[in-house]
């Protein structure tokens, strides 16, 4: 073989190497991971409400880190890493609750993502179950395996897979949320109505939405065609949300979309009223709410209706701290209860201690005194037996006695 085919050939070896090295570089630069799963992806479509939390934005945030940080307990058991050996919220990283717009009052899922610890998050919540005399019973339902306590079916069940998402719920919700992570059924995202007023709200930290069905448009409007509001502008709401952004400042954005222009003006202008009304309530100012409700700006913006607040974290971690504090008060100590009354057959003369005013001490005026024996007598006006004597009894100045 000729040096210079020899070297032609060897040129073509090396180039078709480097082509085919190249190409698998670029194929594997190409294959990216498998995304982490969302929790929005667990919550079925047709949701009547869907609320999400963004739980690194709100760790970082001094209004709202306290409360996450805060040691959960289960009430009865102690606290949940003593329990468990582990916290399962201290890994997570967004939560979503859904509720059915279709449903048993009362119907709701929970999906939580993060590094989720399948078989220690199964294992304490059968512990937990035990520890309360339950039942636990592990199942497989799809790619999830869920626990719940046999001895009380219907109080939800916790279902969790490897690498999560973490759900929570019960019977058919619960199993409907297992389709949706599973793909057999439709999530709520990322299209349809919920997030056409998701993204009138804006991104958040924190957020909900509601989207009312045809079905309960129509009831919404036979109630208030029943209380005399039939032409209230409220008939005209599609949807609702709220979403709350943290920065330097904490912003609140809140969304109303209706059916047409005219009634989003008509409701803008009743809740400006009710705005004004509330932030002159004395209880209002009380609990530092008066002056941000002052704030709030409320604009209509053709079938949209805007309701927009900021204010500053030291602020808001004022107003958390009053709103937790005013929760955490407990009631009044309640005055000692009266002596229960003994029946007194047909005695109506009033000289039953409980009938009697009573003064600082908790003890009847010197002007009731009744014995131990009346006390005990089921007729106080019917005389002792074996006419046995009592003391005399005071007499009333009410009695009728000259």
């Amino acid at each position: 073989m000729q040096t210079r085919t020899r070297d032609g050939l060897i040129l073509l070896l090396v180039g078709v190497l480097l082509g085919g090295g190249l190409a698998w570089l670029l194929g594997r630069r190409q294959e990216t991971p498998p995304a982490a799963p969302r929790a929005l992806d667990a919550v079925p479509a047709g949701a009547l409400l869907v609320a999400t939390l963004d739980l690194p934005a709100l760790r970082a945030s001094p209004a709202f880190a306290p409360f996450l940080r805060e040691e959960r307990e289960i009430p009865g058991l102690g606290k949940v890493r003593d329990v468990c050996g582990f916290d399962p919220v201290a890994a997570l990283t967004e939560v979503a609750i859904g509720i059915p717009a279709a449903g048993e009052g009362g119907d709701f899922g929970l999906a939580a993502a993060g590094a989720a610890q399948d078989e220690a998050l199964l294992a304490c919540a059968s512990k937990v179950i035990e520890a309360r005399g339950g039942q636990p019973v592990v199942t497989t339902l799809g790619s999830f395996r869920a626990v719940r306590d046999s001895s009380a079916e219907g109080r939800g069940e916790i279902a969790v897979r490897p690498g999560g998402p973490i759900l929570l719920g019960g019977g058919a919700y619960l199993r409907a949320m297992v389709d949706a992570a599973d793909g057999r059924v439709p999530a709520v995202g990322p299209s349809g109505a919920h997030d056409d007023i998701a993204r009138a709200v804006g991104e958040g930290a924190a957020r909900v939405t509601v989207v009312l069905t045809p079905e309960q448009r129509a009831e919404l409007g036979r109630d208030l065609a029943l209380s005399g509001a039939g032409r209230s502008p409220a008939a005209s709401i599609r949807a609702a949300g709220v979403g709350v952004a943290l920065g330097p400042e904490i912003a609140v954005h809140g969304v109303v979309l209706c059916d047409a222009e005219a009634p989003c003006a008509e409701l803008g202008a009743a809740l400006r009223a009710a705005r004004d009304a509330r932030a002159g309530d004395l209880a209002t100012r009380l609990i530092g709410l008066g002056a941000l409700l002052e704030r709030v700006a409320i604009d209509a913006e053709g079938k949209a209706l805007h309701a927009r607040v900021k204010l500053s974290a030291e602020e808001a971690g004022a107003l958390v701290d009053r709103l937790s504090s005013l929760r955490g008060l407990r009631q009044p100590a309640l005055p000692p209860a009266p002596a229960p009354r003994l029946p007194r057959g047909d005695d109506t003369s009033g000289d039953d201690a409980s009938d009697a005013p009573r003064g600082d001490a908790g003890a009847p005026p010197p002007d009731a005194v009744i014995t131990p024996r009346q006390r005990a007598t089921p007729d106080a006006g019917a005389p002792p037996p074996d006419g046995a004597a009592t003391p005399p009894r005071r007499a009333k100045p009410d009695a009728g006695a000259p």
